[in-house]
Parts: structure tokens; C-alpha cells; sequence
């Protein structure tokens, strides 16, 4: 069994398409670090906690225990310093649980679609999925019977997606 570590973002995205439930359908339980429970409003952040839609979803998985904050332990005393500026706090924390879970022999699975966090996760060895391909294989699964709607739903939440994305994951779902 993988342990399945996700960011904020992608966490956020499905939670606004109102498609969360696709993660614990897929892989069960989600790990997030302490650092990401603050960035989606689990925990209270220095500058307050954010709302914006589907917040309620990603409490509700909280609650239900699919959605866990990783044991301190975990999570390793030294914060993962990235090699790229760019991977922000919540990635670089998530790469860095990813990294200790890995190091214990776990399989890990990295859920992130930033660029700078994914290109860090593959330059550390780290397997990675990002939110439109976990909707093809929610597709492949019968979770859902189509991905081109959640696509269009993501970007109307102002969620990024490239034309080129877009096209290869809708080539991929064998929606093209």
C-alpha cells in the first residue's frame, strides 16, 4: 500500500469541483503536512484562515479520518530545503514527508501540480500525480464516467490548466 501525500492545491481544486472523494476512492487515506492543514484552513494560520468553496469538503474528510496530518515524527525534525526557489512551503513540506516516508521504506505517492514542486519531486526521485491525471484515473477506476466537465469546472474555480494539458488528459481519457 503507497502512502499518499497531497499539496494544497490539488487538495483545494477537487475540493471546489466538488470531487474530493475521488482521493480517499483512489488511494484510501491522504497525508498532508502541518503546513498544508494551515494553507487549506485545517489549522489556524498566522495571517487568519482562508475560506473560498469546498473548504467544508476538505473538514468533512478531516473529520472523517481519510484526511490526516502526518505524525510530527513523520515528518522529520529539519524542514526539506528545496534545491528550487520557487517550490513554496507547503510543497517543500510535503516533498520533505515525502522524502522521510521513502527513506522508512514506504512506497510514496506525491499528489502536486505546481510546476517548481513537481520538478523538485522528480529531481528528489519522488513519484508524483497531479490533479487532472488522478481525474483520468478516477475515469479508468468508474469513478467517473467523464473528465472533460471536471476539467472545464477546474478552470471555471480559476483552477490553472494549459490548453496542452487539457488536450493530452482528454487524449489520455480517450475523450479527444
Amino acid at each position: 500500500m503507497k502512502v499518499v501525500i497531497a499539496d494544497a492545491g490539488p487538495l483545494i481544486g477537487l475540493a471546489r469541483i466538488d470531487q474530493l472523494v475521488l482521493l480517499t476512492g483512489l488511494f484510501g487515506k491522504i497525508w498532508i503536512t502541518e503546513v498544508i492543514a494551515a494553507e487549506i484552513g485545517l489549522r489556524p494560520a498566522a495571517a487568519g484562515t482562508p475560506t473560498y468553496p469546498g473548504m467544508e469538503l476538505l473538514q468533512g474528510a478531516f473529520e472523517q479520518g481519510w484526511l490526516q496530518i502526518a505524525p510530527a515524527l513523520a515528518q522529520g525534525i529539519d524542514p526539506y530545503r528545496p534545491l528550487n526557489p520557487g517550490v513554496d512551503a507547503g510543497e517543500a513540506s510535503a516533498i520533505g514527508l515525502a522524502l522521510s516516508q521513502q527513506a522508512a521504506g514506504e512506497s510514496v505517492l506525491l499528489v502536486v501540480d505546481d510546476r517548481c514542486g513537481r520538478a523538485e519531486a522528480r529531481n528528489q526521485g519522488l513519484a508524483i500525480i497531479g490533479t487532472a491525471a488522478v481525474l483520468v484515473l478516477a475515469k479508468e477506476r468508474g469513478l467517473v464516467k467523464v473528465c472533460s466537465p471536471l476539467l472545464v469546472a477546474l478552470r471555471d474555480q480559476g483552477y490553472y490548466l494549459s490548453d496542452a494539458l487539457v488536450a493530452a488528459i482528454l487524449k489520455q481519457a480517450q475523450e479527444d
